[in-house]
């Protein structure tokens, strides 16, 4: 049995497609029957068992077996009868009030509080014996495991509901009694229903649209301390109203960087003062990288009329946001966008946001560089094409290998237009490189050596 390769399957195909709802949204779910449970604020971890052995991993294949010895020791002896399994759970950290993703970090952290660490099992990724649908899973875990969350190890627990229970339970669980939300599934399709959160969020940067005088989207940071600002993702959901006065806010506040971000559409972002906060409404943070590994963005200073990247930080990434309106009323400082807003969703402890200097990751080495040059009663032109490896993709989020295009032309109106394109692999890169000169460098363009 393949655990790791069946894990990283079971993610890909499963749980990164979950589909996440707020409260407003359940109307739109697909009428029918479904199993419902509360969702547990915690991490995705998995028990695994080939013949006699037996270990708990997630699909990093980070081993937690020693830390959670004692969960392990009874989900051996409730599945003594079993050979070959792949049990998906989520860990979390049981309290008398509603568990937390940074509890589960620190109780696995602090031997003295692993005791009130639990397993709840939620799926089969494999067994020995052929378990097709869902009810069917749920009755073996049931039977084998338990629903009691006294045990280290459990089944959660699932009812089966119809489509038109959904709000109730809804309000129930999440509204009267704090829950993070609710799991709702059948067969075919997992919904993840949560509570809308609202945040304050300086805005750092934009992109612009294909419509004039319109702002395509910004991204976001929060005050980490008293000076820096840290990333904490980007959004696109801008009301067309925002859009133009945003517009006419941010391009009056456009100032120098020492680094850039790229949008998805390949477009660089103009960097700002940092003054704008923004009303943001989300559905959650995402703490760690599909690698299970913590995210870490960028964190920068403005100083002497530039925004200039300082190093990086844990960090989280907004996800299903909107932004609401330009909070006036806010100023932009620690007090009215700091960190606490990312902490009280999140979960995540203070001392989790570490930090990490520019100063203390690997230097770049460039690959490949090509500059050709063109001369013209409009005036000098230049086109520059580097690809480099970026050395830090070990010790941070950079990508492996970066390939930048840069357009300079002294006759526009706008003479500076780059592009930057992230690569994991390097024939890849190496491969869009040439494919950006051969159709940016055409006849009357001179190599050019400077």
């Amino acid at each position: 049995m393949d655990i790791t390769s069946s894990i990283k399957k079971y993610k890909n195909s499963v749980t990164r497609k979950y589909i996440s709802l707020s409260n407003d949204e359940i109307d739109t779910i697909t009428k029918g029957n479904y199993w419902f449970s509360k969702k547990y604020d915690g991490q995705l971890w998995f028990y695994s068992k080939s013949n006699k052995n037996s270990k708990i991993i997630n699909s990093n294949e980070n081993d937690i077996s020693t830390l959670t010895s004692e969960i392990k020791k009874e989900l051996d002896k409730k599945l003594s009868k079993t050979k070959n399994i792949i049990l998906a759970g989520e860990l979390y950290y049981l309290t008398k009030e509603r568990e937390r993703y940074g509890d589960t970090i620190s109780g696995l952290g602090d031997k003295s509080k692993r005791k009130n660490l639990r397993l709840g099992i939620f799926d089969i990724v494999i067994s020995d014996k052929l378990l097709s649908s869902f009810e069917e899973k749920y009755k073996f875990l049931k039977k084998n495991l338990g629903e009691n969350s006294k045990n280290l190890s459990h089944v959660l627990e699932q009812k089966q509901i119809k489509h038109s229970d959904v709000n109730k339970y809804f309000k129930e669980i999440v509204i009267k009694n704090n829950a993070e939300g609710l799991i709702i599934r059948n067969d075919s399709i997992v919904y993840k229903i949560k509570k809308e959160e609202t945040a304050d969020f300086l805005i750092t940067g934009y992109t612009l649209g294909s419509n004039a005088n319109q702002i395509r989207s910004v991204s976001l940071g929060v005050f980490l301390n008293e000076k820096e600002i840290m990333h904490v993702g980007s959004c696109g959901n801008i009301p067309t109203n925002l859009r133009k006065d945003l517009y006419k806010k941010l391009t009056k506040l456009k100032v120098s960087s020492n680094f850039q971000k790229i949008a998805s559409n390949g477009s660089a972002y103009n960097f700002v003062k940092p003054e704008i906060v923004c009303e943001v409404k989300l559905l959650e943070f995402q703490g760690d990288k599909s690698n299970d590994q913590p995210i870490r963005h960028l964190k920068y200073e403005y100083s002497n009329k530039s925004l200039n990247a300082t190093g990086r930080a844990r960090s989280v990434s907004v996800l299903n946001s909107n932004i609401v309106n330009i909070r006036s009323d806010k100023k932009a400082n620690f007090d009215d966008c700091g960190l606490n807003q990312i902490i009280r969703i999140s979960g995540i402890p203070k001392g989790e946001f570490k930090e990490i200097n520019n100063k203390d990751l690997p230097k770049s080495k460039i690959i490949k560089r090509e500059i050709f040059k063109k001369e013209s009663k409009k005036g000098i032109a230049i086109k520059k094409f580097l690809f480099w490896k970026s050395n830090k993709e070990k010790s941070s989020d950079y990508p492996s290998f970066l390939c930048y295009y840069l357009d300079y032309s002294e006759g526009r109106s706008d003479p500076i237009k780059r592009k930057l394109y992230p690569f994991e692999d390097e024939k890849l890169g190496l491969g869009h490189l040439k494919k950006l000169i051969d159709e940016n460098v055409k006849k009357g363009w001179e190599k050019h050596n400077g």
